[in-house]
């Protein structure tokens, strides 16, 4: 808004540029802000009815074609026509010339009447926690925020705010235009790859590894808020991720309290090896009391699973009556669901599993010192049902007898392998090489062995060594990593050792 005093041009200071104070200047001064207190409520209205995306609709319209629109648009135009491709833009399947012709011509149009970039925008859960944060469909101008990737679902219920929703906002389109751009300036595509897979490691390593406890560490906060709801919750989500998942915390009404993703390797249709698990807490605020049936509530355990497209779900608690066997009424319910999911899904159920915070407590010990994958870890999930039938699955672990690793030599060759490439972190292809060819070889039969030996590691010395997804990384001498791993060793019970 622009205001016109003309009447207060007699009380200017010889700048010309301030007023004397007095009674003129404070009646002006409060003509002024009444008429912003008046405008105000429309304008938080407006704001109250935006809908997601549209600040940064506006933001995106008002920069410099350059910046944004050009960029996006060049990159597409080349993927259509086969001189590049994109991790972030959905591109649409062409079914004939004219339809390809057809979709180009509205690109340019789109450029050329300075259409707007931004149209609407998601939060979505069609992706999985492995793609990257986010995809824009050029179709709809649709930002597609990807809610299982790490980050999003660490800060998720900040994101899903409105109010504080544009830091996400930006940062899922800044990822979209960072790739575009590069494009833009003749940059190869395996390089814009390299970048962007590296760039998206550190989004990952902020929001999920970054101050990560030791599994001892987590183990003793889930036995500490076991009559604690809010915090039992919380604390079953910490521990799926001490077991190697990536957890994306819900919670609210109608949901379950985590969901816990296994990206493993390369999988088929026929055999897949990825999985997915709702996770459920249910604590007691009295030691020694059972979760009821009534309590657990089974068929929305099992709502809850199907809705969130989850193979698996487990529920968390102190006890549960479940010492009658299989003429319990929490067995009988959770078999009825098995046979109806076989029935669904051509043979193939999905599973309810019951298993108390003390055996999943005992569990995130042992998964680094037994170096526990998530395929065996799918076992109990697939196996077992009641929280007897856990509690032996768990204690068979502890039982089970695993070589100690040479973990001093793999350090070391992680160590030199890092020097002769001035400090580059070590992907495990190349150190599983490095290894065999040692004068006394250690050899590993894939190089997932190897990632699930160093995430142990990590775990028991965090912060001296991080294994990510592809690689791993010293950041302390190899003394330091082993006695990190050495004093985390002692502090396990020696049944579990």
């Amino acid at each position: 808004m622009v205001v016109h005093m003309d009447g207060l041009d007699k009380d200017l200071r010889s700048n010309r540029e301030t007023l004397s104070a007095g009674p003129l200047l404070e009646d002006a001064q409060n003509l002024l802000r009444s008429v912003f207190n008046a405008v105000r409520p429309t304008l938080e209205r407006h704001d109250a009815d935006e809908s997601p995306g549209a600040k940064l609709a506006r933001k995106l319209a008002s920069s410099p074609s350059s910046l944004s629109r050009r960029p996006i648009f060049d990159l597409a135009i080349a993927v259509v026509q086969g001189n590049a491709e994109s991790n972030f833009l959905n591109i649409p399947k062409f079914r004939s010339t004219s339809e390809k012709d057809d979709f180009l011509q509205r690109l340019e149009e789109r450029l050329e009447n300075n259409e707007e970039l931004l149209k609407k925008l998601s939060i979505d859960y069609k992706d999985s926690s492995s793609d990257f944060i986010a995809r824009f469909d050029l179709l709809e101008g649709q930002l597609r925020i990807n809610a299982w990737h790490p980050f999003v679902a660490t800060f998720h219920d900040e994101f899903t705010n409105k109010n504080s929703s544009q830091p996400l906002e930006i940062l899922a389109m800044s990822e979209i235009l960072a790739e575009s751009q590069l494009h833009m300036l003749g940059v190869k595509h395996s390089t814009i790859l390299d970048y962007l897979h590296t760039r998206d490691q550190l989004i990952r390593y902020l929001a999920n590894e970054s101050g990560r406890q030791s599994a001892l560490a987590v183990s003793n906060n889930l036995i500490n808020n076991r009559n604690n709801a809010s915090g039992l919750e919380g604390s079953v989500c910490d521990a799926f991720s001490s077991l190697g998942f990536e957890v994306t915390p819900l919670a609210k009404k109608g949901e379950p309290d985590g969901v816990a993703n296994a990206n493993t390797s390369a999988q088929s249709s026929n055999n897949p090896t990825s999985y997915k698990i709702s996770l459920e807490a249910k604590s007691k605020v009295k030691d020694g009391k059972k979760v009821s049936a009534k309590s657990v509530g089974i068929s929305t355990i099992a709502r809850q699973r199907d809705d969130w497209e989850c193979d698996h779900s487990v529920v968390v608690g102190p006890a549960f009556p479940t010492t009658q066997g299989d003429q319990s009424a929490l067995l009988k319910e959770i078999d009825t669901d098995r046979k109806r999911t076989a029935e669904e899904n051509n043979g193939h159920p999905k599973t309810i599993t019951l298993i108390t915070i003390d055996d999943l407590a005992k569990l995130v010990r042992l998964r680094p010192i037994k170096q526990l994958g998530l395929q065996k870890l799918r076992t109990l999930f697939s196996e077992c049902r009641s929280p007897e039938e856990s509690h032996d699955w768990v204690n068979k672990i502890a039982a089970m007898q695993v070589t100690k690793p040479p973990y001093r030599r793999i350090i070391q060759t992680i160590e030199a392998t890092q020097r002769k490439f001035k400090r580059a972190p070590v992907t495990y292809a190349a150190l599983r090489t490095e290894l065999s060819h040692l004068d006394e070889p250690i050899i590993y039969e894939t190089d997932n062995d190897l990632h699930e030996l160093c995430k142990g590691m990590a775990q028991m010395a965090p912060g001296a060594i991080h294994a990510l997804d592809n690689q791993v990384e010293l950041d302390q001498s190899t003394e330091n990593v082993l006695s990190a791993i050495d004093a985390a060793t002692q502090e396990y019970p020696l049944e579990e050792q």
